[in-house]
């Protein structure tokens, strides 16, 4: 077996390179079937120039070579069939881009694509052959080629995109072939052949793309298939518009905006009207589609189109696509036999519509009366807008469908008792007339929308067991003063009543939570009557209801706050239930049941307050109520006021510019003085009280303990010294003082925000108290100027902490360290070693290099390499692991040796590193983390000595120089059981690749079946046509 173990090696390294070639991600990013496109960055470091002048890439599996430019001085070129082995199958973007020496190109039977400006301004170019196998043009393919004359489209090529030929000016004689499907609008235009037309419809083979001068009647000629999307678009002038005998397709808004259509005119193949084909043609008074194979009226295709009163579809009809008749005036519309779906407001707001007719034999939908159902009779589809008159919905309606009334000017239904019905879907009634309804027993939820903007409804019976009244589901409704609510019900979904007519609400003893809004606006509202169940109501569930007197919150109430109430300008009192065990009443004040935190004042007459004893916070908007309250006594335990919850008192406005407090709370500093020295005895600055550009020194008392979020973001403060006293400073308390230079902070510091110091650009040192723990997220980001820092007896350190310190050069982490993120000091460019001290049992540096223990406390783990460190490195031989994004960013490393030893290469650990140039992994390295190596610019070389390495597809995105061709795979000799392993594993590839390979054969051929049965369906369509024609 030993004499075997080198033979069998080198035959599993040609199946595994062939493998890699082929499925593995190392060489193909993309998925199966996704085609990889070149960026010019790419190109410009990959390409590779012939002897004859040309310019190619590989492709990305470098099977095959993509043709990017030319430099040769020959006028007549044939495009290689090969280069250097390889077959030639693209002609790439750009490629003779500007070039006029070249006269005469011969493509070779090879090429399949000629990509975007490919031959564009190529002045000289007469000539272009060879182009049978050709199955892609780029957009501006041969713009500006005026020599250019003869050319010859094959029937391989469909589309023909924007500017394709724009301004060849010399092409006359150019003919199109039958298979084409599309032709940009632009294509053409001021070419030989577009200039020679008469004014008109322009029509390219098949295709109807455009127009030419002034037309008031249009007439698409004959053999004319596709009128091609938007090939019409706004043309004013146009007054009638006859199809030709041909004519198939109306393409995308083909005809939108034409205002001053009147008529039109089809002839029997048409077949498909695609999406918006006549939107807003507004002056078209009919459509007759009577004598066409039509099967298809797309999305939005006759929205806005407020003339027209009368359609005729033919019987072949059958998808009618979703707002296709939107703000029409028809006022009848007979569906034939197969008609089998209706989009989604189809038919909105056609305010003339009064009656729907569908034919007999339709197996999806019946009318009664003119009102849409479905063929059963057990859904309520649609009710034409126009109806006049009272409706009674059958017993055998099970489900009313969305936007079913929408908009109908329909104002009685009666639902009897013995009805069926169990589900409204949204926007059933919206914006209808209706004033009344009763909802049967079985509807449990009502959805949203459904009655919104539904004006005239004054009263709704709700059935017991209704559950939810969904979002917005009566909001709008004016007239409704008054609604009883079931105890079945649990949920009022935001805006749910929003800006209705209110007077009274009982909500049910059932209902758990109200959602945001969702009574606002009720300027009717007086009377309120929450149900014991209530737990939750939400912000602004009563805002603006400005005539509510009182509300009474129950005793299972346990998330609220005043936001619920904001502009309730007559509440005078919000009165909470005596066995409530979550908050308490005060003085008038709501409190939190411990009494810490004052959640609101609670009475509009209340002048004077006296906080109470015991409170540490004030809740934002706690004042929006009581803002005529003049006189506020505070308590010393205060600490904390939230986003400037005092501005809306009187007492607030009474204060003089200056250091304005709240008790023993700095609350604000007002005014323009440069220089505040705050009282003795205060115990906190409240959130945002410095927040002023004008202040540039502040002195801080030692009876201070807290320093409030954004205490002095944005201030112009130069130098701060923070007592002893303080122990708590919030988040971004410093955030963008620019001017700070230098900070003291307390020796008994315990908890430090999040950014507290995040873009104070020219301090330059701080040193962390032995009393700090912790060492927030983006704590000193973008402290450029910091140099100096000491770390006294932090455990953790957190993501962005120093990051972007472009000059700090060394650090040294304190013994007692346990957590440190990787990205902690990312952007740290110049940091050329991070130490730790000694006697750390989770972290230790080599060479100011960071290794981390693992679990059995062997130190096996580089973690964290400086950004600023130079040159080669070579990782030690007890290393096992690189962690995830140790190396990351790490623009001054050149080079990386790993010793046998390594087992994984963490997530980013490499990423951005854009000195490095070649990575040799040695056969230990089996697992390779997500983006290990992306970005890196430099990188050419990638040597792997391990067949079971794992590679993510990611590993190298963004690496530009990057060539799979310099990928090697050297095998290690191996044992018998690891060959057969290999062998296996490739064996499990093979199979995984057929199967997705058997599954996207099937999909083709699924989709050619598609294909063929449309086809079918239409010539069927036809044929139907023809016969009824000739039994006429």
């Amino acid at each position: 077996m030993t004499a075997l173990k080198k033979p069998l090696s080198v035959i599993l390294a040609f199946v595994l390179v062939f493998a890699l070639m082929s499925v593995a991600p190392i060489v193909a990013f993309a998925e199966d079937g996704e085609e990889i496109e070149f960026t010019k960055e790419e190109i410009a470091l990959n390409k590779k120039t012939t002897d004859d002048g040309f310019e190619y890439v590989r492709t990305s599996d470098g099977s095959a070579a993509i043709l990017v430019g030319y430099t040769g001085t020959e006028s007549e070129i044939k495009i290689p069939s090969s280069i250097n082995n390889l077959k030639v199958i693209e002609v790439a973007d750009e490629a003779f881009f500007n070039n006029t020496v070249v006269v005469e190109v011969k493509m070779n039977s090879n090429v399949t694509k000629i990509g975007d400006r490919a031959f564009m301004n190529c002045t000289s170019l007469k000539s272009v052959g060879g182009l049978k196998s050709v199955t892609s043009f780029g957009e501006s393919i041969f713009e500006g080629c005026t020599s250019l004359e003869e050319i010859s489209v094959p029937d391989t090529v469909v589309n023909i995109p924007a500017r394709a030929f724009y301004g060849c000016t010399a092409l006359v004689d150019f003919e199109p072939h039958k298979n084409l499907k599309s032709v940009a609008l632009d294509a053409l235009e001021g070419s030989g052949w577009e200039n020679a037309q008469p004014d008109g419809a322009l029509a390219f083979g098949r295709i109807c793309y455009g127009y030419k001068g002034d037309i008031t009647n249009l007439v698409i000629p004959e053999g004319v298939s596709i009128v091609e999307a938007y090939a019409f678009l706004g043309c004013e002038q146009i007054k009638s518009v006859t199809f030709g005998p041909d004519v198939e397709e109306i393409g995308l808004y083909a005809f939108q905006n034409c205002v001053n259509l009147e008529t039109m005119t089809c002839d029997t193949a048409v077949s498909i009207i695609r999406a918006g084909a006549f939107k807003g043609c507004s002056s078209l008074k009919a459509a007759d589609f009577s004598e066409c194979t039509i099967s298809t009226i797309g999305y939005e295709s006759f929205s806005g189109c407020t003339s027209l009163q009368s359609v005729a579809l033919h019987e072949t009809l059958s998808d009618i696509g979703e707002r296709s008749f939107e703000g029409t005036a028809i006022k009848t519309i007979e569906f034939g036999k197969n008609v089998n779906s209706i989009g989604k407001d189809a038919f909105l707001n056609n305010k003339a519509l009064e009656s729907i007719v569908v034919v007999e034999k339709n197996k999806e939908f019946s009318t009664v009366d003119g009102v849409l159902y479905n063929k059963k009779g057990s859904s309520l589809v649609m009710y034409p807008a126009a109806k006049q008159g009272a409706f009674t919905l059958p017993d055998s309606v099970e489900e009313i469908r969305e936007g079913a009334f929408k908009n109908a000017s329909l104002k009685e239904i009666t639902i009897s008792k013995d009805s069926a019905l169990n589900t409204i879907r949204n926007n059933a009634f919206e914006g209808s007339m209706i004033t009344s309804i009763s909802l049967p027993e079985a509807v449990t939820v009502i959805n949203s929308e459904t009655f919104k903007n539904a004006t005239n409804l004054k009263s709704v019976e709700i059935g017991s067991a209704v559950t939810k009244i969904s979002k917005s589901a009566f909001e709008g409704t004016k007239s409704l003063t008054e609604i009883s609510l079931p105890d079945a019900l649990r949920d009022i979904a935001t805006a749910a009543f929003k800006n209705s007519g209110l007077v009274t609400v009982n909500v049910g003893n059932g209902v758990v939570r109200i959602g945001s809004e969702a009574f606002s606006d009720n300027r009717s509202l007086k009377e309120v009557i929450l149900g014991e169940k209530l737990e939750s109501i939400g912000t602004g569930a009563f805002a603006n209801c400005v005539a509510l007197a009182k509300i009474n919150l129950p005793a299972r109430v346990n998330n609220f706050d005043i936001t619920a109430f904001t502009g309730c300008k007559a509440l005078k009192k919000i009165a909470l239930s005596n066995d409530n065990t979550n908050y308490k009443v005060q003085a008038g004040a709501i409190y939190s049941a411990d009494g810490k935190t004052l959640v609101a004042v609670a009475n509009n007459t209340i002048r004077a307050l006296k906080i109470a004893d015991g409170t540490e916070k004030i809740n934002a908007n706690a004042f929006d109520l009581a803002t005529k309250i003049a006189t506020i006594t505070f308590p010393d335990s205060l600490v904390t006021i939230k986003d400037f919850a005092l501005d809306t008192t009187e007492w607030y406005k009474a204060q003089k510019a200056g250091a304005i407090y709240a008790g023993k709370v700095l609350y604000k500093v007002t005014g323009n003085a440069p220089e505040v020295k705050i009282a003795d005895g205060t115990l906190a600055i409240s959130e945002g009280a410095v927040s002023n550009q004008t202040v540039k020194a502040v002195t801080i008392p030692n009876s201070v303990k807290t320093i409030g979020d954004k205490a002095f973001m944005n201030s112009a403060i130069t130098m701060i010294t923070i007592p002893a006293s303080v122990t708590v400073i919030g988040n971004n308390a410093f955030e963008n003082a620019a001017s700070l230079k230098k900070v003291s902070l307390s020796k008994n510091l315990e908890v430090m925000g999040k950014a507290i110091f995040k873009n104070c650009s020219i301090l330059a040192s701080v040193t962390i108290p032995a009393t700090l723990k912790n060492i927030p997220v983006d704590a000193f980001l973008n402290c450029t100027s910091l140099t100096k820092v000491g770390l006294g007896s932090v455990e953790t350190i957190g993501k962005f902490a120093f990051k972007g310190c472009e000059k700090l050069v060394a650090i040294e982490l304190p013994n007692t360290l346990t957590e440190l993120d990787p990205m902690s000091f990312y952007g740290c460019t110049l940091l050329e070693a991070i130490n730790v001290a000694e006697g750390n049992a989770k972290f230790k540096s080599v060479e100011g290099v960071v290794i981390s223990a693992d679990e059995e406390n062997s130190f096996n783990t580089l973690a964290l390499y400086p950004a600023g460190k130079q040159g080669g490195y070579a990782v030690a031989e007890d290393i096992k692991n690189i962690g995830d994004r140790a190396f990351y960013n790490c623009d001054k490393l050149t080079e990386v040796t790993f010793s046998n030893n390594i087992e994984r290469i963490g997530t980013e650990s490499f990423f951005d590193c854009d000195a490095i140039i070649s990575v040799t992994l040695p056969e230990g390295a089996r697992n390779v983390g997500d983006y290990a190596f992306a970005s890196c610019n430099e990188l050419r070389e990638f040597i792997v000595n391990s067949n079971l390495t794992e590679y993510p597809e990611n590993v190298f995105d963004g690496c530009y120089y990057f060539n799979y061709d310099l990928v090697t795979i050297n095998v290690t000799e191996s044992s018998a059981v690891f060959i057969i392993a290999v062998v296996a594993i490739f064996i499990v590839i093979g199979v995984i690749w057929y199967f997705k390979y058997q599954k996207k054969q099937v999909k083709q051929e699924q989709e050619i079946k598609e294909k063929i049965a449309e086809r079918e369906l239409l010539e069927k369509a036809k044929k139907i046509k023809e016969e009824m024609a000739n039994k006429e």
